[in-house]
């Protein structure tokens, strides 16, 4: 299975987009939306900084490790919730650079597959 890989994508007038061009599964184009001067998403929707995915996979942004994991943990038990990784979710980290000199952390989240156990 193809993994997904974040990069930046475009400039905006006070920040960008990054995402995944596809995603893994080939047919869905999700993006999230960072600011140059609010990478915590304070002044702006916290939900720009989310980029799920039809197939169940999703990735978030965030200025630091632990707010990148933290954000993820809890799109994850929304995407359970809702159907989408009954097995929960394998996490991985990728910093992505940003051309203003400064990087974001995508926390990028593969539904786990069932075990196979017989």
């Amino acid at each position: 299975m193809a993994e997904m890989t974040i990069r930046f994508e475009m400039t905006l007038p006070d920040g960008g987009q990054v995402g995944s061009d596809p995603c893994a599964c080939g047919s869905c184009h999700p993006t999230a939306t960072v600011y140059r001067d609010d990478p915590r998403s304070e002044r702006h929707d916290g939900l720009l900084a989310e980029g799920p995915c039809c197939c169940g996979r999703f990735f978030v942004v965030a200025e630091t490790d632990k707010e990148a994991r933290a954000r993820a943990a809890a799109m994850a038990a929304v995407r359970r919730a809702d159907g989408l990784a009954p097995n929960d979710y394998d996490v991985r980290l990728q910093r992505v650079p940003l051309p203003w000199d400064t990087t974001v952390v995508a926390a990028i989240a593969e539904p786990r597959p069932a075990r196979n156990d017989a």
